[in-house]
């Protein structure tokens, strides 16, 4: 390891930081994250004049990844100048490609804060300190690459003898090893078999759409009933079981690797200039069949007669992603629970959280909402947040096209050494072979530059189009033009990042659970009939020769108090309560449930109300709360700030 001989200036108190990232579980599990830990508290031990603020750590995070928890929650905290150091076990924590480490390097200059790597010995804040980042970073750069180029290599000659390269395998199969033949002689294949429970499912499933004639929402159902799950032990949606019945694996007896036609979304094909796939064509991966081809066929003409159509939401925009903060203080990112866009706590995945998923289409609604309210109630503020965003982006700007500027100045400067001075040196006299190698370092050079301007330009060019955004939004605010209806959810997100939303949901049950509804409840929602006072002796007699003639003496022979269970119902409806929340004040609530639903059947219900007048004395059934209550908190570093306490919200009736 080298020894970074690092000194603050004299006076100078200097507050560092250490980020630390692991990119697997396996990095994870083992000593990944304490090496690092030990290699940042050296650093420390020997410079305690520094004082440490915070340690930011992103756990099986990849590299080349954007979205890092922890290191956005740094670049948070460096914004608010909380640190002027971040101290990092090696270069390659930061980012395994040069683009990625040195727009955050540059980024992070810009805010006053410098990086030191304890392995490599740099220090940022000096110009040899920045050079050897240079020289460190394009050597990761070109590592990653090294060990990208390997496993495409490997995955092409697994493929190449009919081997599975990588990844889960598709529903209805397993990978085991072949035990016939081996690559070279050296190693066996991964290949794919049919799994015999999977199978099962797939046949069982087919059965409900071709022979039962059910949809896929009843065939899920009727899936799940029967305890027949997916892979992972979730219930089958609409939308899942579709996209496993239609897929290629069961219709074309084929994988598709490396698929060359995706747009969109996170999976976009990569290509080159040209257009062509960066990774190559595509390949197909023979399977062994699961359904014979007439059995195929079939179940392709049950799909299209059900509607052969993806569940998932052509808008997969989530403006509040990362912005919502749960109870156990992870935040909420955009996901899809069967066709259903919701914001799932991050904590969920680590098991550690039990925050329900935020329905997202109410959740956005409620919360441009009270946006629009806090712009309208404060105007100052807000003008002064929206143009603090503005020129704060204006300042990054200006950095990065300084910075564009200072790269054509250094490309020009070693191009005309290329062109003028290494010729002029050789004519005077100095070896040729000298002069070979000081060239070949001022081309590395010269192609590291143009590769540092590219990130430059990119950046640029995206900053481009979010400050016109960002100009269009501010005119809008303005007017008064913005709401709920007008606003596509780029625009949302836009907005949501100028004033820097923020939401703080309390904790909630959702009141739309799965389960089944009771009737009554929604015939009084659906046809707006009220809840009427629970009835005198006179309306009780008037109740009781309505349901009389529907049943039999059998019925009215009851241990229980039939009116006091029939006040019991009332009291249930008036206030939304579902059947377990049910108090015992009126006798045990299952005979009271079951008596309901026996008036309900016989068509008994409507008549009562009719009878009790409910058309227009009593309170309505309280609507279910879809989302929780929340804080909408808004505000940009000093810029101002404005919070307001949301209620809990209730779908529109």
């Amino acid at each position: 390891m080298s020894i970074l001989a690092f000194r603050p200036r004299a006076g100078e108190e200097l507050v560092v930081v250490t980020y630390r990232r692991v990119s697997t579980q396996g990095q994870l599990d083992g000593s990944g994250l304490e090496e690092q830990r030990a290699d940042c508290l050296s650093w420390l031990r020997n410079h305690p004049e520094v004082e440490l603020a915070d340690d930011y750590v992103d756990e099986a995070m990849s590299g080349t990844g954007e979205e890092r928890p922890g290191l956005e929650r740094l670049m948070n905290d460096a914004r608010g100048g909380a640190f002027q150091r971040v101290i990092v076990a090696s270069v390659d924590r930061i980012g395994r490609t040069a683009q990625a480490a040195y727009q955050w390097a540059w980024d992070m200059a810009d805010l006053g804060v410098h990086i030191i790597a304890v392995r490599e010995g740099i220090d940022t804040s000096t110009e040899t300190g920045w050079e050897d980042f240079r020289r460190w970073v394009t050597y990761a750069d070109l590592e990653w690459r090294r060990i990208r180029q390997r496993t495409m290599a490997g995955r092409e000659s697994t493929i190449s003898y009919g081997g599975w390269p990588a990844g889960p395998p598709p529903f209805g199969y397993r990978i085991v090893p072949d035990t016939v033949q081996t690559v070279d002689g050296r190693r066996a294949l991964s290949i794919l078999v049919t799994d015999e429970r999977e199978a099962a499912v797939i046949h069982e499933a087919a059965a409900l759409l071709i022979e039962a004639g059910m949809n896929c929402r009843q065939a899920a159902d009727e899936l799940n009933r029967r305890g027949l799950s997916t892979r992972s032990g979730a219930p089958w949606s609409a939308a899942n079981l579709r996209s496993r019945l239609s897929g290629e694996t069961i219709h074309h007896g084929y994988v598709t690797y490396r698929k060359a036609g995706r747009a969109g979304g996170p999976n976009t094909t990569r290509r080159t200039e040209s257009g062509e796939p960066l990774h190559g064509a595509a390949l197909r991966i023979g399977v062994p069949p699961i359904l014979s081809e007439d059995r195929a066929g079939q179940l392709m003409v049950a799909l299209r007669r059900t509607g052969f159509r993806n569940g998932r939401r052509e808008d997969r925009v989530y403006p509040l992603s990362g912005r919502i903060t749960g109870q156990c203080g992870e935040t909420y990112t955009g996901a899809t629970e069967g066709d259903r866009r919701v914001y799932r706590c991050r904590g969920r995945l680590a098991k550690t959280c039990r925050d329900r998923n935020l329905r997202a289409d109410e959740m956005d609604a409620a919360v441009l909402h009270d946006v629009v309210g806090l712009i309208l109630d404060h105007g100052p503020v807000v003008d002064a947040l929206l143009c603090h965003w503005t020129e704060t982006a204006s300042g990054d700007r200006t950095s990065y096209e300084r910075r564009v500027q200072d790269f054509d100045r250094s490309i020009a400067e070693h191009e005309r050494m290329l062109e003028h001075s290494v010729p002029a040196s050789i004519e005077a006299g100095i070896p040729p072979q000298i002069m070979e190698a000081a060239a070949a370092k001022i081309r590395e050079r010269l192609n590291d530059l143009h590769r540092q301007k590219a990130v430059a330009l990119r950046w640029l060019d995206r900053d481009e189009g979010g400050r016109t955004t960002a100009s269009a939004l501010v005119d809008r605010v303005r007017n008064g033009s913005v709401d709920e209806g007008g606003m596509p959810p780029e625009q949302a997100c836009a907005l949501f990042e100028a004033l820097d939303v923020r939401v703080r949901p309390a904790a909630f049950e959702d009141g739309l659970r799965p389960g089944v509804r009771c009737p009554v409840t929604e015939w009084h929602r659906g046809t707006g009939m009220l809840i009427p006072p629970d009835p005198t002796e006179r309306q009780w007699e008037s109740v009781l020769s309505v349901i009389r003639p529907l049943f039999t003496a059998r019925h009215f022979a009851s241990d229980h108090d039939i009116r006091l269970q029939f006040c019991g119902m009332l009291h249930r409806l008036r206030g939304g309560l579902s059947w377990r929340d049910m108090p015992d004040t009126w006798g045990p609530v299952d005979p009271i449930r079951v008596r309901q639903l026996n008036w309900w059947k016989k068509g008994a219900w409507p008549q009562i109300m009719k009878t009790l007048g409910a058309e227009s004395q009593g309170e309505p059934v309280p609507c279910r709360p879809v989302l929780p209550s929340f804080v909408l908190v808004t505000g940009i570093g000093t810029g101002g700030a404005a919070e307001k306490p949301m209620p809990r919200r209730e779908p529109a009736r």
